[in-house]
């Protein structure tokens, strides 16, 4: 008498295939639920560059953010506590297309993206789901002299063959008593103008 495995071997074949495929069907269900979503955010700006291109520059390099720094709320305790002050300049760079006339100044005005705070002298902030409140941001001259949305700072003097660096400080000012968790984000425009 002759035994036959084929149908011995196929039948366990199809169980073993079958275990495996649940297996692997379990651990990508298991996998696709621990899966998350979120957000990138893309930022960038086109502009004419005027007569004159500025350049920000500041401690994180060209072309970055202006880093404010990172609190907890136990650090805002009351209204008009400052951060510190985190310096910043615009640099104006005398090339082929860009000839200054030393005899004339420079003077600089910035203009709040999200508006200014009810006081009319800080910067505010963006708001909404995310983003702290209770906090302003204020730009200070040279001098460390408060400079309020739209107002021109004072004088620069310009060099006619190298780069003249405006500075300026900024930092945060509370509004309030207390600042809630969230993020801290603002733009601000400016302008230069040479007469």
């Amino acid at each position: 008498m002759l035994f036959s495995l084929r149908p011995y071997l196929t039948r366990h074949l199809d169980i073993i295939v079958k275990k495996h495929f649940v297996a692997l069907a379990i651990s990508l269900s298991s996998t696709a639920a621990m899966a998350n979503t979120g957000i990138i955010n893309f930022q960038g700006t086109v502009t004419t560059g005027g007569t004159c291109p500025i350049e920000v520059v500041h401690p994180g390099g060209p072309s970055q953010p202006i880093h404010l720094g990172h609190f907890r709320t136990r650090d805002f305790t009351a209204e008009d506590q400052n951060t510190a002050m985190v310096p910043f300049s615009l640099r104006i760079t005398p090339d082929a297309s860009c000839s200054i006339d030393p005899t004339k100044k420079a003077f600089v005005k910035f203009s709040p993206r999200f508006g200014a705070d009810p006081t009319g002298k800080l910067y505010a902030l963006q708001s909404g789901v995310g983003y702290t409140s209770n906090l302003a941001l204020e730009i200070l001259d040279r001098s460390s002299t408060p400079l309020p949305p739209e107002t021109e700072s004072n004088a620069h003097d310009l060099d006619e063959n190298l780069p003249t660096d405006m500075h300026f400080t900024a930092r945060l000012k509370t509004t309030a008593g207390s600042v809630p968790e969230g993020r801290i984000d603002t733009s601000v425009d400016f302008l230069v103008d040479i007469r």
